[in-house]
């Protein structure tokens, strides 16, 4: 007998979501599991937000490798779902990922251009202290520096001491005074 959660689980770790999805779908249908449904519902989250889906993924092996109750698959299916809720929101808000930001730069090339066509309809969402922290770095870079100071002052206090932050006040300050010599 084939066991479809199995080969749902390999295609799962090797990236294959679409296809572990069909295993986690067709194993569903023969025996109807929360736990196949975790699985279809975090093999769509994979597809938009990998890391985050292959920590829920190794969470849930670990509870489901010790015994894991029917109210811990109820909350991590609850958690699952306010992240489709959340990816919704944003949509409707006019807001893109960071990634997906960072995807049209390559593909035009250009930071500057493609944040002067967003800046005023879309938010750029931002999940990471690494990627926050590198947007500002290319606001600064991209003379938004106005704008790049403002960010700065409203993570101050949370980012205080950060090496990165200092280094980017410190290009700020050296454009300014540059600046101001011209």
């Amino acid at each position: 007998m084939i066991d479809y959660k199995k080969l749902g689980v390999k295609a799962f770790y090797k990236g294959r979501f679409d296809e572990a999805m069909n295993y986690f779908s067709l194993a569903y249908n023969k025996k109807e599991d929360k736990r196949l449904l975790f699985f279809i519902m975090l093999c769509s989250l994979a597809k938009n937000r990998y890391d985050e889906a292959m920590m829920l993924f190794e969470i849930f092996k670990v509870k489901e490798d010790v015994g894991m109750s029917a109210e811990d698959l109820d909350e991590i299916l609850a958690t699952l779902e306010s992240k489709f809720e959340e990816k919704d929101e944003l949509e409707s808000q006019n807001a893109i990922s960071y990634h997906d930001f960072m995807q049209a730069v390559a593909k035009e090339g250009s930071f500057k251009s493609v944040f002067e066509d967003i800046m005023f309809s879309t938010r750029v969402m931002i999940s990471s202290r690494d990627d926050f922290l590198q947007f500002l770095e290319n606001l600064i870079k991209n003379d938004f520096i106005e704008m790049g100071l403002n960010y700065i002052e409203s993570v101050a206090s949370i980012f205080a001491g950060d090496e990165r932050l200092n280094a980017l006040i410190g290009e700020i300050n050296k454009r300014r005074k540059s600046e101001d010599l011209h």
